[in-house]
């Protein structure tokens, strides 16, 4: 039985598409920030002087521990404070108004970044077990606030892999989001949601701060099997991963390290942070040229 043939008048028009599963990114910038930075600039150069830092996602530049949350100074306890206020209207948002059982109960996890010329993180997310919200805080964004091409923008980077038209628009990756820095502007958005920093061109330092919000009031949908799927391969097959990917950047970086001791002036411990912080950066640059 041979099918029916679509009406020619059929009205297409009322076919409804239905937008699902949205990613809330929510930015404000604090009218009186330029205060609380200049504190903050101080309390990340203090803790920079006695820290090698991490290198996580980040290519280049410095990067501290997640405990910034716990810092001592004023400027660091009160973003915290403000962070706390805007994510509560974050939730407010989408929820159709405020509920007081946000009003307290979070865990924070915070860290500064410190970049130069050149430096980026590569795509990446947040999400874990204790961590459903994330976020970052402009403090000081170099030259792109005097008006000069700096770069460094947040890229919220498109993972729902919807099929786009590129006979329209040959660049795939055009529903991309790419957040200004701006002093003073502080970012909120899913913690799953990837990102990425482009390289920031600007020769006046920069730096952030970001962070990690949990609340037990809050879940993620489907997080446990995520979780167990991405434990299971790094649990089986980490050793693989890890010295296909890993060991040609140590080599890299210890034939670096000589010309590191002397810029640090005989400091290991800072030369081999810069060593390896600088392999892996060229070899990031490597692979995106690929």
């Amino acid at each position: 039985m041979n099918a029916p043939e679509s009406r020619p008048d059929a009205d297409l028009g009322l076919a409804r598409v239905e937008q699902l599963f949205p990613s809330p990114v929510m930015h404000f910038d604090w009218p009186d920030g330029e205060a609380l930075n200049a504190g903050l600039r101080e309390a990340v150069q203090a803790h920079r002087r006695t820290s090698l830092g991490v290198v996580k996602t980040n290519r280049g530049g410095w990067q501290s521990d997640t405990d910034l949350q716990d810092w001592p100074e004023p400027a660091a306890q009160e973003l915290m404070r403000r962070v706390l206020r805007l994510v509560r209207e974050y939730l407010a948002r989408q929820g159709g108004g405020s509920d007081p059982v946000f009003d307290s109960g979070w865990r924070i996890r915070a860290w500064a970044n410190v970049n130069e010329h050149g430096h980026f993180n590569r795509t990446h997310d947040h999400l874990g077990v204790h961590s459903f919200i994330s976020g970052v805080y402009y403090v000081n964004v170099g030259d792109i606030e005097s008006g000069q091409v700096g770069g460094g923008r947040t890229r919220f980077e498109d993972w729902t892999r919807v099929a786009v038209d590129t006979s329209r628009d040959a660049d795939t990756e055009r529903r991309d989001f790419y957040m200004t820095p701006r002093n003073g502007r502080m970012v909120l958005f899913p913690a799953a949601l990837m990102h990425s920093v482009e390289p920031y061109l600007g020769h006046a330092q920069r730096i952030t701060i970001a962070y990690n919000l949990y609340h037990p009031a809050l879940g993620v949908p489907r997080l446990a099997p995520f979780l167990e799927q991405a434990d299971w391969w790094w649990t089986n097959f980490r050793g693989l991963v890890i010295l296909k990917r890993k060991l040609p950047e140590k080599l890299h970086a210890l034939a670096l390290l000589p010309r590191c001791l002397a810029a640090q002036k005989g400091s290991l411990g800072m030369a081999w942070a810069q060593a390896t912080a600088q392999a892996s950066e060229e070899f990031e640059a490597r692979r995106a040229a690929a």
